[in-house]
């Protein structure tokens, strides 16, 4: 048991060149940890408040620090509680949920230090705590962004409205189909920039064309595992009807559907669910602006039948204790946890060692060769090496 000696911040510039906070934590025995915090350039009305990073690092410096020194790093929940209670808004948009989250992170990080476990290893042990959910560490499927649109494309001619368009799979596959990718754009005379996830933002005029091109690149590419391909509609800001939400998941053999409406689109989505059970295949369809890593929300989609998985994004409710809740009450209800970056990332390769962590299913860490990306993904196989050996 090691008690928190010293807590600071610092702005730092993430993946897009825009400030976040980086938060460090020191416990008694010397160890110090760092945490950085991503944010969403598409985000939703739900997630819990950010503040202007000189703020929120002002916040941690000035107010969090002074009221954490000298608790023991180990007592996650007491920590995260407190800073609840001394931000004492409903969304944390007094103290920010970029400086909360900062410290929350870097706190679970310095008590696996001062445990001398691996991290995914410590987040296991306190998923089990805060749950109650018997759970062993098990390693995720990347989730991996080839193309990208809507207001993920930066500024390009595209017309593609859908955000996301993902291969799941092995990252050694994702890779060659990648590239495999980037032969079809340049075959084509296709223009092309590379989008805030790192993936191919193309000169398209429609959605299909991406679809048609990422499913050439997929037969082409020298790839072992199974052929499994997603959608991040992002349906705030794409609007897609039902049918042709379908008519795509057949034509294209889809496997993963994320947010294909609003977040308000309660009765669309369950209709949605029910129409894709009808197809008797496996599906998933996913809630993140929908559900917003909040608990209450979840419970709603889950009474209201209208998803079978859920987006993990711990800057969304703000707390690693929060996070986990909303994880345990999924896995109970059988839904399929995604621990998901953001289009503004670091080199923080924190949320790899939380999807192994929480048993989660998959990790979506953009695309499989920009660096903010690949090292969460290549974290993700440092760990599956850790536990082959023991």
């Amino acid at each position: 048991m090691s008690k928190i000696t010293k807590i600071s911040a610092e702005k730092i510039l993430d993946s897009r060149g825009k400030p976040t906070v980086e938060a460090r934590i020191t416990s008694e025995n010397g160890l110090t940890a760092i945490d950085s915090v991503p944010s969403g350039t598409s985000t939703g009305a739900k997630e819990a408040a950010l503040v202007d990073v000189d703020t929120a690092c002002a916040n941690i410096n000035q107010i969090i620090a002074p009221e954490l020194i000298g608790l023991k790093s180990e007592d996650q929940e007491i920590i995260d509680r407190k800073m609840i209670a001394l931000d004492g808004t409903g969304n944390k948009s007094r103290l920010g949920a970029n400086a909360i989250l900062g410290v929350s992170l870097a706190v679970s990080r310095v008590s696996a230090l001062d445990q001398k476990i691996p991290l995914y290893l410590y987040l296991n042990k306190l998923f089990r705590k805060i749950s109650g959910v018997e759970i062993s560490p098990k390693i995720p499927t990347p989730m991996m962004v080839m193309f990208c649109g809507g207001k993920h494309a930066k500024e390009t001619e595209s017309s593609l409205c859908i955000q996301e368009f993902l291969y799941i799979g092995e990252l050694a596959d994702g890779i060659n189909i990648w590239h495999s990718v980037e032969e079809r754009l340049k075959e084509k005379n296709i223009k092309y920039t590379i989008g805030l996830e790192g993936a191919f933002a193309p000169e398209l005029e429609n959605d299909e064309k991406a679809l048609q091109i990422l499913s050439e690149a997929v037969e082409k590419a020298d790839i072992s595992g199974e052929i499994k391909l997603g959608l991040d509609i992002a349906g705030n800001n794409c609007r897609m009807t039902n049918i042709q939400i379908l008519e795509n998941f057949q034509k294209y053999n889809l496997f993963s559907l994320e947010d294909p409406f609003g977040e308000e689109d309660w009765e669309r989505f369950g209709q949605l669910k029910l129409e894709l059970e009808e197809l008797k295949k496996p599906f998933l369809l996913i809630g993140d602006d929908l559900f917003a890593t909040h608990k209450k929300l979840l419970e709603k989609g889950i009474n209201q039948l209208v998803a079978n998985g859920i987006i993990i994004k711990p800057n969304q409710v703000g707390t690693l204790t929060e996070v986990m809740e909303v994880v345990k009450i999924a896995h109970e209800a059988h839904y399929v946890s995604v621990v998901s970056h953001r289009s503004g990332e670091t080199s923080d390769s924190f949320i790899a060692d939380l999807a192994v962590g929480i048993g989660a299913e998959f990790l979506k860490s953009g695309a499989p060769t920009a660096h903010e990306r690949l090292v969460k993904y290549q974290r993700i196989e440092e760990i599956s090496k850790e536990l082959q050996k023991n």
